[in-house]
């Protein structure tokens, strides 16, 4: 029999490419590591990683089993988590991924409404965009994430539970900003000035088209990034244009350190969703964080008229 143990070792090599550093990850001896892999080996009869001076390289065996190996110590995860949730309904592990614009209002909400009642629940929240979140969410590493996927992302593996949010991006520049001083901004204004923009998302392509079928050049982008703290403090410093979604840019609007600018229609609105894989049941702890989730959304989006309730939780 294979014993997780094992799989956790030969993953370790997987990410190190190298014995020793591997060992150090993990904390045990480098021939244990080495003992590890030549059982894994034997156990599939092929040899998994070429060793020579510059570290383990992994061989087309190694590279089929990872995914699989990843997927197994997820299952194994998770099904401790099911039997201790079994055991105890208050207690568990809950490992979330989420897209920025639930991090200001939906999230924190649904943390407080959902700890009030089950405190003792552990719960990591990363933060990430589609294009990492989704892969990340495939292999296994999150419970579910709450995001607005692209199309191409989705497929038979992954089940998706629509919210009651839809993502909407406002132009965002600071108020000492030219265009603030302008009240019919076109097209031809917002190509003037350099952007910063989200790396890795496709929102750039639609803005660009928008300016060429325009016959205008699409603007300049002066930096990308993956960060909205970044985002927002490069503009606050310079004549840049961002394009933020509302939650993220609400306090600073409110103080007055950001302005949103009228301007003509370069985004559609995107639907919000929950996603989680198919083939892997969803925990108590995870069942309870995502009606919480839907009931947060729902309230924010109809501005509070809806009182928030988790009575009906399990």
């Amino acid at each position: 029999m294979m014993e997780l143990s094992r799989l956790q070792v030969f993953l370790a090599v997987m990410d190190s490419r190298n014995f020793a550093r591997a060992a150090d990850v993990i904390g045990i001896s480098q021939p244990a590591i080495s003992k590890n892999i030549k059982k894994l080996e034997d156990h599939f009869d092929v040899k998994l990683f070429e060793r020579g001076r510059h570290g383990a390289e992994p061989t087309k065996y190694a590279e089929a089993i990872e995914r699989r190996a990843k997927l197994l110590l997820t299952e194994s995860r998770l099904i401790k988590g099911e039997v201790e949730a079994l055991r105890d309904t208050h207690k568990g592990q809950l490992v979330i991924g989420s897209a920025p614009p639930f991090m200001p209002k939906i999230l924190p909400e649904s943390l407080h409404l959902f700890r009030r009642r089950w405190p003792d629940v552990h719960i990591n929240i990363d933060q990430g965009i589609s294009t990492t979140l989704f892969p990340a969410l495939e292999q296994g590493e999150f419970d579910f994430i709450v995001s607005l996927p692209p199309a191409r992302l989705l497929h038979d593996e992954l089940s998706s539970i629509e919210l009651v949010y839809r993502h909407e991006q406002r132009l965002v520049v600071r108020p000492e900003h030219p265009l603030c001083r302008n009240n019919n901004i076109d097209l031809e204004h917002l190509a003037k000035y350099p952007w910063v923009v989200t790396r890795g998302l496709g929102d750039w392509q639609k803005i660009s088209s928008n300016f060429l079928m325009a016959g205008l050049a699409p603007p300049k982008i002066a930096t990308e990034t993956t960060s909205d703290a970044l985002t927002k403090a490069l503009v606050k410093q310079n004549d840049y244009i961002c394009a933020l979604n509302n939650d993220i840019f609400a306090l600073e609007e409110k103080s007055g350190t950001l302005m949103r600018l009228s301007h003509p229609c370069l985004f559609e609105p995107r639907q919000a969703y929950i996603t989680y894989r198919r083939r892997s049941p969803l925990s108590a702890p995870a069942r309870n964080m995502i009606e919480i989730i839907k009931k947060s959304a729902k309230y924010f989006t109809e501005e509070g008229t809806e009182h928030i309730q988790s009575s009906s939780l399990q």
